[in-house]
């Protein structure tokens, strides 16, 4: 039998289990928020769940803060917030316990608990309809500067996280960004669903810390079967007379054929395109081919050959962007040149994969991400950019324009803005849009018939994403998540 602090399948935010409207969950999100603590707890001591007891005798956040300005929180919080510190066991730093999350290291102390930034008051006013202060600063962000963590709304029981005191604007007004602000359970959630698919780990050495793995072996397993949806998808409105007479079974690349491209051998998009079954068709979308000719993959792998050449100077393993649907039409290109100095229109810039001024040669279409593994910052190896050879938003006046997922306009003059995330809600900066979520969202277009298929597979050019610039933007949108 679990421990009661392991057993949490109740708790977790599901389709069949929704997480609760107008009201402040507090034992299910208790519930939520004394795994993650038991999960540090077992790992920075060497524990195993029997041992778990022990943190029944931890004292609560009252009696922790009880000699430290607790009594500041008089009437100041709802009988729900209330209920929960009582019931939450707090990370004991002194005795070596690790932090709450990895983003986050615990919750915060009661005089920073009720947030006078002005930032935020400016927007709400610092008050609920009963007097109480609107916002509570719940958890605090872990790492950088200008830090700022969870914010708690005790009018609305929702909670953001703005991980820095700049990125406040990315969630207030609140009826403004109504998208970012989410019940506690989702928020503990979806990061206790990052642990479960291996995406965030805990270290097995003295040392122990929260992991951010560049990529895990459940994503490739999602992206995979997300592949094959979509492949599913576009040949079930095919006629067998129009499927091309390849094998469908076969995986669409061997590990020789990525050898001769030279995409890295331990990647995430090498795991995913040696396990994907071949599409018998020729555009997974408007005018995107499906890889068929393994030399002409090789040929257009442009960010490979620029990683040969940078990537001595980096300390960990690089992983350039592979191609992974180019353009029908070879013509089609990205053309990268740009007059405004501090504006990046290569995603990849940063990684030192630098496109000469000029040289217009490397193909438009879908990208895998760049990364260094075992670098220190974050990195989503099963992110993508589409790189489109014409720019969005060239009108920027206009508010029909393409969007990230949290709802702000693109860039003006992005070729890599399409299909991507923007604020990512809880937690994480910026990542890019992942392989998965990309394949469904192209999909759902495919289902409800907004792209048509004809006999090559998806029908029309790649203009079509020109559509995003226009009435159609929201076709174009996912969600932003994590």
């Amino acid at each position: 039998m679990l421990h009661p602090f392991l057993d949490i399948e109740d708790a977790l935010v599901s389709e069949d289990n929704p997480a609760s409207e107008g009201m402040f969950d507090f034992e299910r999100c208790a519930k939520l928020h004394n795994y993650l603590v038991a999960l540090g707890w077992m790992a920075a001591h060497q524990k195993k769940a029997e041992d778990l007891d022990e943190l029944l005798t931890r004292p609560s956040f009252f009696e922790v803060y009880a000699d430290n300005n607790v009594e500041i929180l008089d009437n100041k919080l709802d009988d729900s917030m209330v209920s929960f510190l009582g019931s939450v066991i707090i990370p004991d730093f002194s005795r070596g316990d690790l932090g709450f999350f990895y983003w986050v290291s615990s919750l915060v102390e009661p005089k920073e608990m009720l947030v006078t930034d002005t930032t935020l008051l400016e927007y709400e006013g610092d008050e609920t309809e009963d007097g109480r202060p609107l916002f509570l600063l719940l958890y605090d962000t872990a790492t950088g500067s200008h830090s700022f963590g969870v914010i708690y709304d005790q009018q609305r029981h929702r909670v953001a996280f703005p991980m820095y005191l700049e990125d406040t604007d990315f969630v207030l007004p609140v009826e403004e960004h109504p998208e970012m602000w989410h019940p506690l359970e989702t928020m503990l959630t979806k990061w206790i669903k990052l642990i479960h698919i291996g995406k965030v780990t805990l270290s097995e050495t003295p040392d122990t810390d929260w992991i951010w793995q560049p990529y895990s072996a459940a994503q490739v397993d999602s992206a995979v079967l997300a592949f094959d949806r979509l492949t599913a998808a576009i040949e079930a409105r095919m006629s067998d007379a129009s499927l091309l007479s390849i094998d469908g079974d076969k995986p669409l690349f061997t590990e020789v054929e990525l050898d001769t491209a030279s995409v890295p051998k331990s990647c995430f998009i090498r795991s995913v395109l040696t396990r994907v079954r071949t599409p018998r068709f020729i555009t997974i979308a408007p005018g995107l081919k499906v890889p068929h000719d393994a030399a002409i993959f090789a040929v257009n792998q442009k960010f490979i050959a620029i990683q040969r050449r940078v990537d001595r100077y980096r300390p960990g393993t690089m992983i350039p962007p592979v191609l992974i649907f180019g353009p029908a039409d070879p013509n089609q290109t990205i053309n990268i040149d740009k007059s405004e100095r501090y504006m990046a229109l290569n995603p990849f810039e940063h990684m030192g994969l630098v496109i000469p001024f000029g040289d217009h040669s490397t193909p438009a279409g879908l990208y895998s991400e760049a990364v260094e593994q075992g670098s220190y910052y974050a990195t989503n190896e099963e992110g993508i950019w589409l790189l489109l050879p014409f720019p969005l938003r060239v009108d920027d006046w206009s508010e029909q324009g393409a969007r990230t997922g949290d709802r702000n306009m693109v860039k003006r003059g992005t070729i890599s803005g399409l299909f991507q995330q923007g604020f990512q809600p809880f937690g994480g900066e910026h990542h890019p849009q992942s392989l998965e979520r990309l394949l469904d969202k192209w999909r759902e277009l495919v289902e409800t018939g907004i792209w048509t298929v004809g006999d090559s597979g998806v029908e029309g050019g790649i203009d079509t994403f020109r559509d995003a610039d226009t009435g159609a933007w929201k076709d174009y949108l996912i969600p932003s998540e994590l």
